[in-house]
Order: structure tokens, then sequence, then C-alpha cells
């Protein structure tokens, strides 16, 4: 009569494998908290309660901008990094303008545009611009604009009301 021997059982390899799905899953679920937990996501505002309250004075400056019938059209040049900004039916010393990131809040920045003459108004950027911003023009006459330029495709921004 001869005895078949077989192995152990952690000696195939399907118990292992079997063991190492939920072993695995274990491991990435704890990882995916502890990074939900310790990372900070930009994307996210604190404040959206003043943030939403804040809204309806952003609309109101949108439509002044809108009665004024403002028009304006923002030219980067890539070389210099010179900013200029044509705009008609606004008599306005400076206009703010305020780049803020589609992604990273710590890359927003805030510009003034000073106007070298009736109708147009120039500003200087630090660094050049790439990837997707949004735009907005305010004025210390009380009205607001907004756009979004991708810099990677265009130089030109038509502030659309």
């Amino acid at each position: 009569m001869s005895v078949v021997a077989s192995k152990p059982w952690y000696r195939h390899f399907w118990p292992w494998f079997i063991i190492a799905v939920p072993f695995t899953s274990m491991v990435l679920g704890v990882t995916m908290i502890y990074l939900a937990l310790n990372s900070s996501n930009d994307l996210v505002k604190e404040d959206y309660y003043k943030e939403g309250l804040a809204i309806n004075v952003e609309l109101g400056k949108r439509q002044v901008a809108k009665e004024m019938d403002i028009q304006a059209v923002l030219t980067v040049d890539e070389l210099t990094g010179e900013l200029l900004l044509k705009t008609e039916n606004t008599n306005a010393d400076s206009i703010s303008l305020v780049f803020t990131h589609a992604a990273y809040s710590d890359k927003d920045f805030n510009l003034d545009a000073v106007r070298v003459s009736p109708g147009e108004y120039r500003a200087h950027l630090e660094r050049p611009l790439s990837e997707i911003w949004n735009v907005y023009l305010e004025s210390s006459e009380g009205w607001q604009m907004s756009g979004r330029i991708n810099a990677n495709i265009t130089q030109r921004l038509n502030f659309n009301l």
C-alpha cells in the first residue's frame, strides 16, 4: 500500500493568493484613510458659507458692469510678461486683476493694471502664465468681470457679460 504524500497547505499557491486579496485591500484602505485625514484639500473652501454670501455681492457687481456696457480684452505677451487690457466705457485710474488657478490656490496672485491712455491699462507678470486661470477684473467704480484663460492655448481673453 502506498501513501500519497501531500504538501502542507502553506506550500500551495492558492491559499496565499486568497489570503493576499483581502490583506491587500485592507492595506490600501488604511492608506487611503490616512491620506484623507492627513492631507489638505485646496479645492474645498473652509468658509463656504461666507463664500456663498459673497456671491450675491459679486453678482451685483457684474450687473453694474452689464448696465455700464463695459467691454474688456486682455492680451498677454509671453516674451515680456506684459499684460495689455483694452476696455470700453470705463474711466477708472486702475483696475485690479485677480488670477486664480483652476486647481491650486497657492498659485493665486493679484495685479493692479494702471491706465496708460484712455481705455488702455498695463501690468507686468512676475512669471509666465501656464495652465488654466480664472481672471477677475474689478474696479473702484463698483463693477466686476470674469473670464477664463488657458495660457497654454491662447494669449488673449475676451471678457463677456
